[in-house]
């Protein structure tokens, strides 16, 4: 499953709220309970377009590491030659980093070098325990990613109830009408592309624990070479 960036881009707007006949001027303040609770849980129709990047976050949490694996041993790779550094000597401090989180660096080093290969050695470690952590955060991300489908159907069921109350007005105009039916099927879409995202999130998640396995396998191969150097 290719890892995907899943983005929605939608421009929707809610409809406009029609002012009830013979009201006249009123106060801005409603004794409306369903108006009030709108106001405090903040706008359904935002909370709605920003869950396929909450999905992709969790995602993205999960992925990181595997994905720097291969970022990190180019780094490994390019330093030697752009630093006139010995290969096998930085390789035994990358697999030291790995086997035990040492980023002390015993090499006649200094400047931009010396930082460089510092933060390096970092990564190396913060990737290896992510990689270790890889089958656990899969599964408190498919948790996450099927609680933000469930927020998603409420938050549709939310706004479909508040539009179709909307069109039931038979004092509706029709281009009031027209704008109403529209932010109705863009809300409807939008709910049928989340699911379709969560099925996918959740599929690609699901493969993860196997890759970080592979990853893990690779980054060690790479530094292989460092247990017998320096």
């Amino acid at each position: 499953m290719k890892n995907t960036r899943f983005v929605i881009l939608s421009s929707l707007c809610l409809a406009l709220a029609l002012p009830a006949a013979g009201c006249g001027n009123k106060d801005k303040s409603t004794n409306n309970p369903e108006e009030a609770g709108d106001e405090q849980s903040g706008d359904p129709m935002a909370e709605l377009q920003a869950i396929p990047d909450e999905i992709q976050a969790e995602i993205d949490l999960v992925l990181q590491p595997i994905t720097d694996v291969d970022v990190v041993i180019d780094q490994v790779t390019s330093i030697p030659t752009r630093y006139g550094i010995d290969a096998g000597s930085l390789s035994a401090l990358a697999k030291a980093s790995m086997d035990n989180g040492e980023v002390s660096i015993e090499l006649d080093i200094e400047g931009d070098a010396r930082a460089e290969i510092e933060t390096m050695l970092g990564t190396i470690n913060g990737i290896v325990v992510g990689l270790k952590e890889t089958p656990q955060r899969a599964k408190d991300a498919s948790v996450k990613i099927v609680a933000l489908g469930t927020k998603a159907a409420g938050l549709t069921t939310k706004l479909t109830a508040k539009l179709q109350a909307k069109l039931s007005n038979p004092l509706l105009k029709a281009d009031a009408k027209a704008n109403i039916q529209a932010d109705l099927d863009a809300v409807m879409k939008l709910d049928g592309d989340i699911k379709a995202i969560v099925a996918d999130a959740k599929s690609t998640v699901t493969g993860l624990p196997a890759k970080g396995t592979e990853a893990l396998a690779k980054l060690t191969a790479a530094f292989a070479g460092g247990a017998s150097a320096g």
